[in-house]
């Protein structure tokens, strides 16, 4: 039961956005941190090394961040700009003290990897404090920092953490300890780039997938094609904005009066319109989903992805009949029950040198595999 309790923060803190009165986002996404943190435990009990505590002070200081984050929101309703100021040396005066602590672990561990990592780090936190952002755009050579909006479906403080940079000191030291596979190159250069552009952070679902298959080699399962799936489902309405076409406000002068209110009128009814269509693509769309789910949960006679498949089937239909085609309303990301049913599939699919283990010291009365 132990080795499986990190399922347990992961699955709340997907499911949880899917209230509509839900926590914050950084809450949710720190709930995730913290169960892959249990995992990435039971890793280290294999594979011990520097990567683990570089890991575990990137997360923290990482979800610290977040839940700073959602202070100078409130914050900023009560105070202003003096609040965010205030909010701003905060997280500064942490990131100055993270850094100096790693210079003196890595000056009593020896550690040359911990070493340049405090520095990089270090570094990131003054260049995002007072690097000027300029021409912000898709394709802009810019950093990401609080002054700029990072796009809706994207919170700003994942794309301008500087805890980004430790996380990727961690991944550099595991892959000393083994051959480097290509998913750590894409992590530690989706991890830095997004430092440089938030659009960098598409490499680290590349990253994800192909860390998956490495992992599926070793402990082949459903969850793997539900992760498949589930990051599918959620890369989709990603493209799917930046891709869509936007409406040309009207701007004509010399009107006479209420002719404006009539065009703009027509323009909200015309984007209404587009949006009732797509609501009813993105409908048929998931529950063909989750009919294709149902067929392969009943083909592989598996209860975990039959759960999964109505679990989604019955968001998705909460979620049309709670919003029915209004323009502007929020829609729960329903494709995370899909990666919920992921982590549910990998935390109850047995490794195969468990099986061949307890196979081997089936039968055999006084003798025992050891701890």
């Amino acid at each position: 039961m132990g080795a499986v309790v990190w399922v347990l923060p992961v699955l709340a803190g997907l499911v949880l956005p899917l209230a509509v009165h839900g926590p914050p986002v950084g809450t949710s996404i720190s709930l995730v941190v913290a169960g892959l943190l249990l995992k990435a435990r039971q890793v280290h009990a294999e594979k011990p090394g520097d990567w683990f505590p570089l890991l575990v002070t990137g997360s923290t200081v990482f979800a610290l961040g977040l839940g700073l984050g959602a202070a100078e929101w409130v914050v900023d309703d009560l105070f202003v700009t003096v609040g965010s100021s205030v909010v701003d040396l905060v997280r500064y005066l942490v990131g100055v003290a993270t850094a100096l602590g790693l210079g003196f672990w890595a000056w009593r561990a020896r550690s040359a990897v911990v070493a340049v990592t405090a520095v990089a780090y270090l570094t990131a936190v003054q260049y995002l404090r007072e690097a000027p952002v300029e021409d912000f755009g898709w394709f802009a050579y810019a950093p990401v920092t609080a002054d700029e909006p990072a796009p809706m479906w994207l919170p700003p403080d994942v794309a301008s953490s500087p805890e980004l940079v430790l996380i990727a000191g961690a991944v550099f030291a595991y892959a000393r300890l083994d051959r480097v596979r290509p998913w750590h190159v894409l992590a530690i250069v989706g991890l830095l780039g997004s430092l440089w552009h938030y659009s960098a952070l598409a490499l680290l679902v590349a990253a994800v997938v192909a860390a998956a298959y490495d992992l599926n080699a070793r402990r082949p399962g459903a969850w793997y094609p539900l992760l498949l799936v589930g990051v599918g489902l959620a890369v989709w309405p990603v493209l799917t904005a930046l891709t869509a076409p936007t409406w040309v406000d009207p701007r004509l002068e010399g009107l006479p009066d209420g002719a404006y209110t009539t065009l703009v009128g027509i323009e909200m009814n015309a984007t209404a319109f587009a949006v009732s269509h797509v609501d009813h693509d993105e409908s048929a769309a998931a529950f063909a989903v989750a009919a294709g789910l149902v067929v392969w949960a009943w083909r592989s006679r598996s209860p975990v992805v039959f759960l999964t498949a109505a679990a989604y089937a019955a968001a998705a239909y909460l979620d049309a009949a709670a919003h029915p085609l209004l323009l502007g309303t929020w829609q729960p990301p329903v494709e995370l029950v899909v990666l919920a049913g992921a982590a549910v599939a990998l935390a109850t699919t047995t490794a195969p040198g468990a099986v061949r283990t307890a196979g081997r010291w089936a039968g055999r009365p006084g003798r025992s595999p050891g701890p």
